[in-house]
């Protein structure tokens, strides 16, 4: 479907150049003067307007402040003569995105009308996060815990700011989350939020991803917006920052100091109104005094900072958090779980979780889609993590767990494996495992894995894979 554009102008010679230029890729209703302009919005929704500013009837900075009142949303490129520049800067100030002079070049109309386009997308996107955002508490921001009050309440200050925020934290701890927390609670909520994964990429490819690139007859049709042009009047959000190339950091912070960036390949500068929050999971000081990290871009960054505490440093919002990624875990489960029995909490307590908030919420949803009942069990603890904590346990208490269960959740979980692979062939089951197939149907009843057997044999019937085909 093509973007609808509305176009108020007064000359038909105007109108007519517009209509050429850009009914190939756009659908386009025209209007005279203001009073036709507001007979047409009353009926109809568009995703941009191109406003001259002399009309018939009154101003168009005065239609502006109209068109505006009825949808705040809808973009409008101002079309003045080269003498009223001034007015259409006056015009920006009222919400105008940009205007172009005439008489304009065609490939400056497209491009301009492109970049609002793709911003409106981005910001559409934003707006259905936000309301997402909304309905549900951020998974990081679960739970009661000292640490995390702290932390709500500095996320809180340092929404009230413009300036740039560092977020520190190890991995998993949501920090991306308590990023768009401070964008969706701060002055720019309305504006776009984007991501930018620092280690993602390579530098040429990081570079165009930043900065975009021109547009060349040889090799590109349309220029590539970078995403510190869909950032304007947003939030950058620079993840892993310190994953950044040198060469990359010098330019980023030229881009920071002068607000105006350039396109690769062009040497016409745009400016820019961008908020930067970055984040890292290291000592960005340590890193800029051994020359891995530039300082002065340390020293911007780190304006205003916030910490993100471990799981481990805020135990007591564990079970607040398995009762949240349990009711997600179970859209997914054939078998809803109901509960999760006090011990296994207990147990799931002590644990240091190396991996964070991303560590529990996949042992949760894999606990809940193999459980097969309705109350979830140590014995339902993936076995990694049996193991694991006697190696990172601290005390006897944090360790200690019979070798009954142990040898009980490493039975469930490799015959499940087996099963797996054969396609719940018990014949081959039993072979594979060195059992009698009655012993193999007797260990299904006993380790509760009957349910993940006609799971399987399901699967495989619906994919039409018989017996002899395995």
């Amino acid at each position: 479907m093509k973007p609808v554009l509305l176009i108020v102008d007064d000359e038909e010679s105007v109108r007519e150049s517009f209509r050429l230029a850009l009914q190939d890729d756009f659908e386009l209703t025209f209007a005279e003067d203001a009073k036709s302009t507001l007979r047409i919005l009353k009926n109809q929704t568009f995703d941009l307007c191109l406003l001259d500013i002399m009309l018939p009837d009154g101003s168009g900075i005065d239609l502006l402040r109209q068109i505006k009142r009825r949808d705040e949303n809808l973009d409008v490129i101002m079309v003045t003569a080269l003498t009223g520049v001034d007015t259409a800067l006056e015009a920006m100030k009222l919400g105008a995105y940009d205007y172009i002079t005439k008489p304009y070049k065609i490939d400056e109309l497209y491009e301009l009308i492109k970049r609002v386009l793709t911003k409106r997308t981005l910001e559409k996107e934003n707006r259905f996060l936000r309301g997402e955002f909304q309905q549900r508490k951020p998974v990081s921001l679960v739970g009661e815990s000292k640490p995390l009050q702290e932390v709500l309440k500095k996320i809180t200050d340092l929404a009230k700011s413009d300036l740039p925020v560092l977020i520190t934290g190890e991995m998993g701890t949501g920090i991306e989350e308590a990023a768009r927390e401070i964008h969706f609670r701060g002055s720019r909520e309305k504006g776009p939020f984007v991501t930018v994964a620092c280690a993602a990429l390579s530098k040429n490819f990081l570079e165009k991803e930043l900065f975009g690139e021109e547009a060349d007859d040889a090799k590109l049709r349309q220029p590539q917006i970078g995403k510190l042009e869909f950032a304007d009047r947003g939030i950058l959000f620079l993840e892993q920052v310190d994953r950044l190339p040198l060469e990359i950091q010098d330019k980023l912070m030229r881009v920071f100091s002068e607000k105006k960036c350039s396109r690769v390949g062009s040497q016409v500068s745009m400016t820019l109104d961008i908020r930067v929050i970055a984040s890292s999971d290291m000592d960005l000081s340590m890193a800029a005094d051994k020359g891995f990290f530039r300082r002065e871009l340390f020293q911007f960054l780190n304006s205003l900072n916030l910490s993100l505490p471990s799981l481990r440093d805020r135990r007591e919002d564990i079970p607040a958090l398995i009762d949240y990624f349990l009711k997600v875990a179970n859209q997914k489960a054939k078998v809803p779980v109901k509960t999760i029995q006090k011990e296994a909490v207990q147990f799931l307590t002590h644990y240091p979780w190396p991996g964070n908030l991303r560590e529990l919420e996949n042992s949760v949803e894999m606990m809940t889609l193999f459980a097969g009942k309705e109350t979830l069990t140590i014995e339902d603890i993936p076995l990694d993590i049996l193991v694991k904590q006697i190696d990172l346990a601290k005390t006897k208490e944090e360790a200690k767990l019979s070798l009954k269960r142990v040898r009980r959740q490493f039975e469930r979980q490799y015959i499940r494996k087996v099963l797996e692979r054969t396609r719940g062939n018990q014949t081959r089951t039993a072979a594979t495992l060195g059992l009698h197939r009655n012993t193999l149907i007797w260990k299904l009843k006993e380790l509760n894995l009957e349910e993940d057997y006609k799971k399987i044999v399901k699967k495989r019937r619906e994919h039409g894979i018989g017996f002899r085909n395995l």
